[in-house]
């Protein structure tokens, strides 16, 4: 089970234990141990997750819109993939739902 705490993603059961799998600062996505650090995995701008190193450069892989995630490269657009709550952290409840859903795919496991 991850965990999220002051922008870091970790795999442990609580709050804020467990090694650091990565970060999230901006709306990037990077696998460093430190807010802001390290390689650039993917980015969210607009509900639209892209694998690109700045935020809304890159391919576009999904989009969330309304609660639901969708592989189509416009918001709104693609078959259905699942909820929101289908890739949630703990800790991240407050955060923005794509940001929530392309941390869950680039640091955790792999949605498309």
């Amino acid at each position: 089970m991850a965990n999220f705490k002051d922008g870091v993603i970790r795999d442990g059961s609580s709050i804020g234990s467990g090694k650091a799998l990565g970060n999230i600062k901006d709306g990037i996505i990077r696998d460093g141990s430190s807010k802001g650090s390290g390689r650039a995995l993917g980015n969210v701008k607009d509900g639209i997750i892209r694998d690109g190193s700045s935020k809304g450069s890159g391919r576009a892989l999904f989009n969330v819109k309304g609660d639901v995630v969708r592989n189509g490269s416009s918001l709104g657009s693609g078959s259905r993939i699942g909820e929101v709550s289908d890739f949630s952290i703990r800790g991240m409840e407050r955060e923005l739902d794509a940001e929530i859903v392309a941390t869950y795919h680039f640091l955790l496991k792999k949605i498309v």
